[in-house]
């Protein structure tokens, strides 16, 4: 039963990290969580001013691969298998850049696909 109620203290500390990301991104003009179709041109064109890089730190290290990481290591300290400080700052660091650079290397190719008209418009046959 304590493992369980670890784990959902991890989600818990995850996804409060992720509700202050998203008020933030908001406060800047950004909202990670709405999908409008209209707003789709403009944001895309928002996201190409910002960069491939700023783009992958912003929206995969500085949030999901935040929250994994600070998931991870909450759950380490509490159930007691933690070695300190140091070791769970390397483990935070860890998982932070590699799921947020998972993260935000696949959300930035799905956000910045250029779309394809239907059906596609193919050359005249000679």
């Amino acid at each position: 039963m304590r493992e369980v109620a670890v784990f959902i203290a991890g989600l818990a500390f995850a996804f409060a990290w992720l509700a202050i990301w998203a008020g933030f991104l908001h406060i800047f003009g950004f909202s990670p969580f709405r999908r409008k179709i209209e707003d789709s041109a403009s944001k895309r064109q928002r996201l190409k001013r910002l960069g491939k890089l700023r783009y992958i730190l912003t929206f995969g290290v500085l949030g999901p691969g935040f929250a994994f990481g600070l998931a991870m290591i909450t759950m380490d300290v509490l159930s007691n298998r933690s070695r300190g400080w140091v070791s769970e700052s390397i483990k935070f660091a860890f998982f932070a850049v590699f799921f947020g650079l998972f993260q935000g290397f696949g959300s930035w190719r799905n956000e910045l696909r250029d779309p394809v008209s239907f059906p596609p418009a193919y050359p005249p046959v000679k």
